[in-house]
């Protein structure tokens, strides 16, 4: 559903370029407000409102980004009132599984830690040998450590380092990394979802803004910002702050929506990842690490992350439009999955996760 505690007059405010403060940009897309319900995702974010935003490119530098955009004390209409990152995580029902489902299960989380224990350095269980797998075992390991689709959320663990999650929602990732061993920290700018991390999660979560928050020098190991960088209205004083905070061999983990995907070109106003106006900024590959640049820090890896591809909801956008026969394509699952992994391959996910460490100085 969409937020309707927005009463106030629209304000707009115009800016120039967040990588080189020049103010000469064509437009490249112009899109009414999506929404960002789970329940309700494709309806409008409010029929009564007939809100346009534009997404403009840089003429000097190439970034795209939403320009005017709406004034900060007002960007919380446009999220939907069961936004994903916000909303209570819900226990799912037990199901009744067979023998056959329970053993894939238990195999399924048997090689998750096989592939943390092995790949990405954390600890074995007790009793249990680094070393002790087979020649066969590591080979089989390896494919599947290669076709994991979760791996790219799996973190290079430090022994019980320190780790901040900038937009943590509702804590549910700090939470599987807290069972993991790492000393958890989270910011969350919702009152609500931050809330609810703490007291019903008790994890430490800070409500507002990394700016604000004045943590120690060098003080975490890593620092991760999953889909929140595309969210900020001051994206390069973060990035600066968060090298401030992090330590000189510590990883920063970034993941925000690739607008030069395939996805994203041929769908262009339909495209999920779009989400204007609560995505500001519509980054590639050149203009992600451009902006890391900016802000002292080098890359380090970019992976192409087909698990989260917009694709199905890209094709659900089109259900009421001219294209709407095209929209059918959403329901063959098998399909959108081996063509996400074949743009995986070619470099054109429209969701892409970002390594990066600081950069050493000269």
């Amino acid at each position: 559903m969409p937020n309707t505690q927005f009463k106030v007059k629209q304000e707009l405010e115009y800016i120039p370029c967040y990588l080189c403060g020049k103010d000469t940009h064509e437009t490249i897309i112009t899109s009414h407000s999506g929404n960002t319900s789970t329940s309700h995702p494709f309806e409008t974010a409010d029929k009564n409102r007939n809100d346009v935003f534009r997404l403009v490119k840089c003429k000097n530098c190439g970034l795209q980004y939403l320009n005017p955009r709406p004034i900060k004390q007002q960007i919380g209409y446009y999220y939907s009132e069961d936004y994903y990152a916000h909303v209570p995580r819900k226990g799912k029902k037990p199901k009744n599984k067979n023998f056959f489902l329970e053993k894939w299960m238990d195999s399924k989380k048997n090689i998750s830690n096989l592939i943390r224990i092995n790949f990405y350095n954390y600890p074995c269980n007790p009793g249990e040998d680094r070393k002790g797998l087979s020649s066969y075992k590591k080979i089989l390991l390896w494919v599947f450590y290669l076709t994991y689709r979760s791996r790219l959320d799996i973190i290079p663990f430090s022994g019980e380092g320190k780790i901040l999650d900038i937009g943590c929602g509702n804590g549910r990732y700090l939470t599987s990394l807290k069972k993991q061993g790492w000393q958890t920290y989270g910011i969350e700018q919702n009152p609500g979802a931050s809330k609810y991390a703490r007291d019903e999660l008790h994890l430490t979560v800070t409500t507002g803004d990394l700016l604000d928050c004045k943590y120690q020098d060098k003080f975490f190991d890593v620092i991760t910002m999953w889909h929140s960088l595309e969210h900020l209205y001051e994206p390069i004083p973060t990035l600066k702050e968060t090298k401030r905070i992090l330590r000189n061999d510590g990883l920063l983990v970034i993941s925000v929506p690739n607008i030069d995907s395939f996805v994203a070109k041929n769908f262009k106003e339909y495209w999920y990842g779009l989400q204007l106006p609560v995505h500001l900024i519509a980054f590639t590959t050149d203009s992600i690490t451009k902006m890391l640049d900016k802000a002292g820090f080098k890359v380090k890896k970019i992976f192409y992350d087909r698990r989260n591809s917009t694709l199905k909801l890209s094709l659900l956008n089109l259900k009421d439009g001219k294209y709407r026969l095209l929209s059918k394509l959403s329901h063959l699952k098998v399909l959108i999955k081996m063509f996400n992994f074949i743009l995986a391959m070619l470099g054109s996910c429209d969701i892409i996760v970002i390594h990066a460490q600081k950069r050493s100085k000269i």
